[in-house]
């Protein structure tokens, strides 16, 4: 299906993203890219597919990528791209604001295909990905976790010989993990081939028959996936954590002062049913705790936060920071005292430089400074977080990973009291954990708070002092991270405990 020979892949720089990198996809193969945050796995991906050089020029391009036989560069675009079904790790960047049903139809309408056709196998997907709740809505108004699952739906519509998938699991809640598996394995009979990138194995073991490790810009030989499972060497001379890792040991919280407190919050954004997404919403965050919220795709996380930083309006209720009430305050003021640092960092990038982006943060005025001691903090926040060489790039030049760094050297140097950190892309990779754990450490032994939003459990049960889980409208459970997931409410989502799952075998 898909052969590629010594491929290599730069953008300029001193290092190459992709060197001489061999492998192959053979029809009926599952196949899984796995590296670290930052390894060029998405790189590697769009050249897989065609994107580069076809449609992204990059400034170093050499190898032979072949489809069936066929240099990728002599294939039609249409043929190209109606035979490879690719889904980006940033799906805003391949949707419009279309209604969800359109957005998947899309696809099979600009190739033709009849009509009735169209209507069973949109049916089929809604069906098979549960996605009847979000039809009528436009995929702008979704959450992200619900914009990848429309995106993956709208790629598996036409059903492509080749389904390139970059991280398709991030944003998705366990239950939306095992819809996707699911639908990938029974799309088995129509996709020949998959290739499909991760930084966690164990969320597709159930799909993927290979994996290919991508380390120091080079990619291993291919491991049967119930070979390299069950090990821990090869992923962490990878840079990644082992999947058969065992619960780590955990910090007991010392809660301070009131930070964060939300009283008899209800939104404005309200459900198909009438019903506010929000409603009678309560809690604290105290200095010095690290509390997770978890909930299902479209439970209103994202919602939340947003009417914390007052991008949301709210209908009624009160959020005081740092003990003053915000209620009256701009965005702008809000920010001084929650710093956020979103899934993807380009969304509230604007600096020319990446010193400039956290000098900002500091002043909140501007990206240059006369004061030493404001480019001193600028400076040691980009050393902390191993960004210093990159202090005068271009932040949208920058890696996944620096962006994903880049934000908690932002976060960090606001020195505002709350952070809310939404679905880190560091949390599986060695490297991105230590700086994870860094930043964690900074803010709550600074007498700061963390809100950390994520779908990987065995992140929260890692790092959290606190867990919360937002359910039907509200704070359904507020408590201990290990009487959570013992609890009822932890039990009515349907998920697996963290760790709780029997460990794969096999000896290191």
């Amino acid at each position: 299906m898909l052969n590629i020979a010594n491929l290599n892949l730069g953008f300029g720089g001193p290092a190459q993203v992709v060197a001489e990198a061999t492998c192959s996809v053979a029809d009926g193969q599952r196949l899984l890219i796995c590296g670290a945050a930052g390894s060029g796995k998405t790189t590697f991906l769009n050249a897989a597919a065609g994107l580069i050089p076809r449609l992204l020029a990059i400034p170093y391009f050499s190898g032979d990528v072949t489809l069936r036989g066929r240099p990728v560069s002599t294939i039609a675009k249409d043929e190209l791209f109606s035979t490879v079904g690719f889904v980006s790790q940033n799906v805003e960047d391949q949707l419009w604001d279309l209604s969800v049903e359109d957005a998947i139809a899309f696809p099979m309408e600009n190739r033709g295909i009849d009509k009735e056709k169209i209507r069973a196998r949109l049916e089929e997907l809604i069906d098979g990905l549960r996605l009847a709740p979000l039809l009528g809505r436009r995929v702008l108004t979704l959450s992200g976790g619900e914009r990848r699952m429309v995106a993956i739906a709208a790629a598996l519509a036409s059903n492509p010989a080749l389904l390139v998938l970059d991280e398709p699991t991030t944003g998705l809640d366990p239950q939306a993990r095992e819809r996707l598996s699911r639908t990938l394995r029974e799309a088995a009979a129509s996709v020949s081939a998959l290739l499909v990138s991760e930084q966690d194995p164990a969320s597709l073991r159930s799909v993927v028959d290979t994996i290919v490790l991508l380390k120091e810009r080079r990619l291993s030989a291919p491991y049967r996936r119930d070979d390299i499972l069950p090990l821990e060497r090869p992923w962490l001379e990878a840079g990644i954590l082992p999947p058969n890792r065992t619960r780590s040991q955990r910090k007991p919280a010392n809660p301070g002062a009131v930070l964060l407190e939300i009283s008899g919050l209800t939104t404005r954004l309200a459900r198909s049913d009438g019903k506010p997404v929000l409603r009678d919403v309560g809690f604290q965050i105290r200095a010095g705790e690290a509390v997770a919220l978890i909930g299902r795709n479209g439970a209103g996380k994202t919602t939340l936060f947003k009417s914390i930083l007052g991008l949301a309006r709210i209908a009624s209720g009160s959020i005081l920071l740092d003990g003053a009430d915000a209620d009256g305050w701009t965005a702008a003021r809000r920010a001084r005292k929650v710093a956020y640092v979103p899934q993807n960092m380009r969304h509230i990038l604007f600096n020319m430089t990446v010193i400039g982006e956290v000098v900002f943060s500091i002043t909140a005025s501007t990206a240059t400074t006369a004061d030493k001691a404001v480019a001193d903090r600028a400076a040691a926040m980009l050393a902390r977080y191993g960004l210093s060489g990159l202090a005068q790039a271009n932040p949208f030049a920058l890696s996944a990973r620096q962006l994903a760094l880049l934000g908690l050297a932002c976060a960090d140097a606001a020195g505002a009291p709350v952070a809310i950190v939404d679905e880190p892309l560091l949390a599986r990779d060695v490297e991105g954990r230590r700086m994870l754990d860094i930043f964690l450490s900074s803010m709550l032994d600074s007498g700061r708070a963390v809100m950390l939003i994520s779908h990987d459990l065995e992140l929260v049960d890692d790092v959290a002092t606190r867990l919360m889980i937002l359910d039907d409208g509200g704070i359904a459970f507020d408590g201990a991270v290990m009487d959570g997931w013992k609890s009822p409410t932890f039990a009515a989502l349907g998920w697996a405990e963290p760790y709780a799952t029997p460990k794969l075998g096999g000896v290191a």
